[in-house]
């Protein structure tokens, strides 16, 4: 659906004239003799080096990466405000953007009522809609009666809250969900206003802080880098200079930069700050080691172990026992095996999971061993290099409990509380712009006094995006929480310009009740569509542990939040001023109140009708089940949050049943054409699974589909296909055998069987036809491959490798593609498009297996296979030591071998 209005311009600011930056310094970094940009191209005669292992051919991972790309820092390089107190920073706090004549009763589109004319002039005449019926929550709950066990049916609740219509007995009407009909009116006054510090992020090229930090003496083991996603921080980077800068006499003369995500460097957890209520994660960033991938080019993070291992080896470890006093030699470890070797587990081998040792350091001892890295890194040269221009970021999370409200008036407020209890930290040193940028999350919870009747506050996001807009934000991203179209969350960045002068970087506003589910991590964790699609024990006791947490909050309130991103500056301003804002803000009415037990049991009740109807198409089993899986567990997800949708399938059925539309005009996703009893339930959508779509729903997807294929076809009363013959007659079109082809192959194929003439086929054709299988499969990345990787010793393996059930067991995603060789139709003329016809497997022989003077291709993936143990230069030296007669029995063995596959990469 678009998005809503913003009918309220931002407070225009005046031209900026102060000082923006802090001033360079060409001593801050090492910016003569680095890398230059022309060196971050790789040169097009560089291929990767192939080595060949007992398990099969691999590509050497090398050092070309993780090394000194020529980025380097300048001392302006953490700021993300200008050199200014912050301008006008409360017009751009939780902003009014409504106008006087806002209703927020009215959330029911125009398209729906039928207040708008078909006439070109402006006229009173109105659309009759006589096939709606606007329903609250309650009355959805009310309407769709009993909620019988899952194994029973329920009409009702399936209509309701899957379909979106009313019964048939009652006129099938759709369902526009209006849940202003339950609102329940909240005075100002009784709505009580907290303010806390959620979360600090301080980025320095120098840490420093008033007491002790603990530093690990091995590396964190990490499956992802501890900044793994945008935080809405940037780091503005020096870029290599080029070569003509680089050879010119006078130094360097380009100081050309660019900003990046602070989640797009490398980088590492060294160590932590801790108390009793919170932990502080140090990290260290090093831009230097900045690079892409270049297959998908996005940007790497995760750091290989090797290079973590040289930096705690030759860099941190030996630079905490440079200044130690002697006493400390027995619990140092020098190098990083020995301390690998003292966190050995119960059976002996090092490493693991858990926690390293941590090593407490002061505030001098840290200088100390700062100043002795920078040294060593120096020292090393190339070797070090890519160490260098390295920073720190101090990243506090989670830590609003310990300052809202100053704990409950202990302290005068969420500033001091967060001075108070976190005194390791050198605040007034943080605060000083001259040495790093602090970042300080500030949040604002509303949320009604207790009464009899416990609520939940939602966001009405035509009011929220209009504060947006008179904020100066960005369009961001929009949540509809439950797929409601009108109420939900938001979050956005500030206009750049805009945020260099009020110190606001970015804002996010959430519904509280989200916190019920939310997870430690804040990750969003659901049964998978696998499990979904097998209906699989963990699938059930998920769906029902949701059910048990949103029954159990039916008597407690939830308000909403809004928090900002914000200079350290910024937010001593902020903490004296926003609770007389959010009070007149509070006024605009953003917020619907609506009991907690009609909206807990709402989202508990989608929830059931969902696993009810996905239990249902599995005993029914359609052709396109991971299809409707996909759809069905991506409604499910979002009862609880906004699901990111990464599969293609789940996408491009969204787009077929109107997603946008339905949102629109029914107020909630639904699937209005659902049909429990037709063949495939949904007509818009795929009607048979692929092979993508299997790939994601486990092994015995396949199997399962091919059933349901085979069932419908032989229900299928086909006059024109002349089905009296299975499975697609005597005389199928081609397009419908292309398309069985790509979707059910193993239908349409042949069983594969061992050609008795090849049982006297010559050594060299067997051994050069294993040779090639076995490289080929071996080209193929670990990622591709769903079961074990062939490796055949024999002819007939080998064979048995190309049919068409081996492939599709091997690789986790495959495409079938028809060829039309020897297919004719009753006209006798070959099917398929116009042009050259297609070459048989027998004449590609030839091209998996070119002659001594076929032409070969420099630079290209088929390159190693032309020299050493490749099969073509294995076929070449067998071709090379024979006479002609028997090269051409040679190539005639072959093009039995290959017309007798089933397929061909």
């Amino acid at each position: 659906m678009e998005r809503f209005p913003r009918p309220t311009k931002p407070v225009p600011l005046s031209a900026y004239t102060g000082r923006r930056w802090l001033t360079d310094d060409r001593t801050f970094d090492d910016y003569e003799g680095g890398p230059t940009i022309e060196m971050l191209i790789p040169p097009i005669y560089v291929q990767p080096t192939m080595t060949y292992h007992s398990t099969g051919m691999e590509l050497s991972a090398g050092w070309a990466s993780w090394v000194d790309h020529g980025y380097r820092i300048r001392p302006s390089s953490f700021q993300m405000f200008y050199l200014c107190r912050p301008i006008e920073t409360m017009e751009h706090i939780m902003p009014i953007g409504t106008t006087e004549f806002y209703d927020p009763s009215n959330q029911v589109p125009d398209r729906v009522t039928g207040e708008y004319s078909l006439e070109r002039s402006y006229s009173n005449h109105t659309v009759a809609v006589n096939d709606v019926i606007y329903m609250s929550a309650s009355e959805m709950i009310r309407s769709a009666k009993d909620d019988p066990p899952l194994d029973q049916p329920s009409a009702s609740g399936h209509d309701i809250f899957i379909c979106g219509r009313t019964s048939f007995s009652d006129g099938a009407k759709y369902i526009c969900v209006d849940l202003e009909q339950d609102s329940v009116a909240v005075d100002v006054d009784d709505v009580e206003v907290s303010v806390d510090i959620d979360s600090i992020i301080w980025t320095t090229s120098e840490f420093r802080l008033k007491g002790t930090v603990g530093i690990y003496m091995t590396p964190l083991f990490q499956s992802r880098p501890g900044i793994f996603k945008h935080n809405h921080v940037s780091i503005d980077i020096l870029i290599p200079q080029s070569e003509e800068d680089f050879h010119a006499p006078g130094g360097r003369t380009e100081w050309l930069s660019k900003r990046f995500n602070m989640s797009a460097i490398p980088h590492i957890c060294i160590g932590r700050i801790s108390s009793a209520s919170s932990i502080l994660n140090l990290y260290m960033m090093f831009p230097r080691m900045i690079h892409r991938h270049p297959i998908n080019g996005r940007m790497i993070t995760l750091m290989p172990h090797d290079v973590i291992d040289i930096f705690y080896d030759m860099v941190l470890l030996p630079s905490i026992g440079h200044f130690n006093d002697i006493s400390w030699d027995p619990y140092l470890k020098q190098t990083l095996e020995e301390a690998r070797y003292k966190t050995r587990g119960a059976s002996g081998r090092p490493g693991g999971r858990g926690a390293p040792k941590i090593i407490p350091l002061s505030n001098d001892d840290f200088m100390r061993v700062q100043k002795r890295m920078h040294e060593i890194i120096k020292d090393g040269l190339e070797q070090l290099s890519m160490y260098g221009s390295c920073f720190f970021v101090l990243e506090g999370k989670g830590i609003k409990l310990l300052t809202k409200d100053g704990q409950r008036g202990q302290y005068s407020g969420p500033e001091e509380a967060l001075i108070r209890n976190i005194p390791d930290l050198d605040w007034h040193h943080m605060r000083d712009r001259k040495h790093g940028e602090l970042l300080v999350d500030i949040g604002v919870s509303l949320t009604p006094h207790a009464s009899t009747l416990p609520l939940v506050g939602l966001w009405r996001l035509d009011a929220l995006e209009a504060s947006f807009g008179a904020g100066g934000y960005k369009r961001g991203d929009i949540h509809h929480h439950n797929t409601l179209s009108r109420y939900g969350a938001m979050q956005a960045e500030m206009q750049q310009d805009r945020a260099h002068q009020t110190h606001v970087s970015f804002r996010s506003a959430y519904n509280l009740y989200y916190e019920a589910v939310r997870t430690t991590r804040n990750q969003v964790s659901f049964a998978s569509d696998s499990d979904a699609y097998k209906v699989s024990p963990s699938y059930m006791t998920e769906c029902s542990d949701i059910i048990k947490i949103l029954t159990g909050c039916k008597k407690k309130t939830y308000g909403v939040r809004d928090e900002y991103r914000v200079s350290g500056k910024a937010a001593i301003i902020i903490l004296d001023e926003i609770v007389s804002k959010a009070k007149e803000y509070v006024k605009s009415h953003p917020i619907l109140w609506i009991p907690s037990y009609v909206w807990f049991e709402f989202i508990a009740r989608r929830v059931r009708e969902i696993q009810r109807t996905q239990i249902n198409i599995v005993k029914k089993n359609p052709p396109n089940l991971g299809v409707l899986t996909g759809i069905l567990n991506h409604m499910l997800r979002a009862t609880t949050s906004t699901p990111i949708v990464f599969d293609s399938h789940v996408r491009e059925s969204l787009a077929l049943i109107n997603y946008k539309t339905v949102l629109e005009t029914s107020g909630m996703l639904f699937l209005q054409e659902f049909d429990i009893c037709s063949t495939t339930c949904l007509d818009e959508v795929q009607q048979v699974d692929d092979v993508h779509v299997l790939a994601l729903m486990g092994v015995n997807a396949k199997a399962q589909r091919d059933r349901a294929v085979a069932l419908a076809e032989a229900c299928r009363d086909d006059v024109d296909s002349e089905s009296e013959e299975f499975p697609l007659g005597r005389t199928p079109s081609w397009r419908r055998l292309k398309s069985a082809i790509a979707n059910t192959p193993a239908v349409i194929m042949r069983p594969w069987i061992w050609p008795v003439t090849l049982c006297n086929a010559s050594i060299s054709v067997g051994r050069l036809f294993i040779m090639f299988t076995q490289q080929i499969w071996l080209m193929l990345i670990d990622g591709v491959f769903k079961g074990m990787r062939p490796y055949p010793t024999s002819l007939q393996d080998a064979m048995r490798c190309w049919t068409v059930t081996s492939v599709d067991d091997t690789l986790a995603c495959v495409t079938f593609e028809a060829c039309n060789v020897g297919i004719q139709n009753r006209a006798g003329i070959t099917p398929g498009r116009m042009g050259p016809r297609a070459k048989s497997f027998a004449d590609r022989s030839a091209i998996f297996f070119p002659d001594l003077n076929a032409t070969r291709k420099d630079c290209s993936q088929w390159d190693e296979l032309w020299r050493g143990d490749g099969y073509i230069a294995e076929y070449h030296r067998a071709l090379d030591g024979v006479e002609e007669a028997q090269q051409a029995a040679l190539r005639s063995e072959l093009r039995e071998v290959f017309s007798n596959l089933h397929c061909l990469p």
